[in-house]
């Protein structure tokens, strides 16, 4: 068990997300930023579906009744037991030691995970919250979430994985609707500079700049992924994630690929994103070499 005593601002529970359900309309929720929690998650030895905590905010800080390893991952954060100590690293944390979870100010979502896993009841398949259909709830101080299982002890600390680099170009595949984009607006899409506004969470990242207006005409709705760059009429884009719809009427000029979607969900509003086209190879690349650097050392 870990007993919260500062939770953050909206800080949840999140795994992998919440498949299978599309069709009834149930978004898949999940991480954010998947590769930060999974990063997290291997560190400190837990299967790849195990279920951590998406903090939001600068501060989580709990305790756990039980010794633990555990790591921390996301854009710039670190961690304070006896001492401060860096993300992406795990940590061995014995029963009652307070543990403070810090997150930069350029971080937009911080991951942490516990040996054993955050053991709450899985609902439709998946732990993940998804506050708006009541799925989960945003943790409070004095909550309390149970933990599974864990054969992890102390020589399992101090290993490490790489941190991202999150920078502003975005690696996207055009479409699946650039047909319905003019060849000039398309060229402007890959090539000019975007703002993120402060309207983004975790459903999309909305940005500015230059219009990226499709052509008139209807599009029938159709289902939406994560990673999907929709354009409402207006022609600013906005950047589907984790909580997005499960059907969209909006043209989706670009895809970003699934390596690339954490960076889009860290970037914070007044910073810049820059999309460079790639094709399915280099997406698939992009995957093999995400995968490659999960491996701890």
């Amino acid at each position: 068990m870990i007993r919260i005593i500062d939770a953050g601002l909206r800080s949840t529970v999140q795994d992998r997300g919440r498949f299978g359900h599309l069709r009834s309309g149930v978004p898949p929720a999940g991480a954010a930023d998947p590769f930060a929690l999974a990063a997290a998650n291997a560190l400190v030895g837990n299967a790849t579906d195990a279920a951590g905590i998406e903090i939001i905010g600068t501060l989580f800080r709990f305790t756990s009744d039980h010794s633990r390893v555990i790591a921390v991952a996301g854009r710039d954060v670190s961690l304070t037991t006896r001492s401060r100590l860096p993300g992406w690293s795990s940590v061995f944390v014995r029963a009652g030691q307070t543990v403070t979870v810090h997150s930069g100010e350029r971080t937009r979502f911080a991951y942490l995970a516990v040996s054993g896993g955050i053991a709450t009841e899985p609902v439709l398949g998946s732990r993940s919250s998804y506050v708006p259909a009541g799925l989960g709830a945003v943790l409070r101080a004095g909550d309390t979430l149970p933990l599974g299982d864990s054969d992890t002890g102390a020589e399992d600390a101090a290993r490490r994985i790489e941190p991202t680099t999150y920078d502003e170009q975005v690696r996207a595949m055009a479409g699946p609707h650039d047909d319905r984009f003019d060849r000039d607006v398309s060229a402007r899409f890959f090539d000019g500079a975007f703002v993120v506004q402060p309207a983004s969470d975790r459903q999309g990242v909305r940005l500015g700049g230059a219009p990226i207006a499709p052509r008139a005409g209807e599009l029938l709705s159709c289902g939406v992924i994560a990673g999907a760059v929709q354009v409402p009429r207006g022609g600013a884009p906005i950047v589907l994630l984790a909580d997005h719809g499960t059907t969209g009427g909006y043209p989706v000029i670009a895809t970003v690929i699934a390596a690339d979607i954490g960076k889009v969900a860290q970037r914070m509003p007044g910073e810049s994103l820059r999309f460079r086209r790639v094709e399915r190879d280099e997406a698939l690349d992009a995957l093999r070499a995400e995968r490659h650097a999960l491996s701890v050392r």
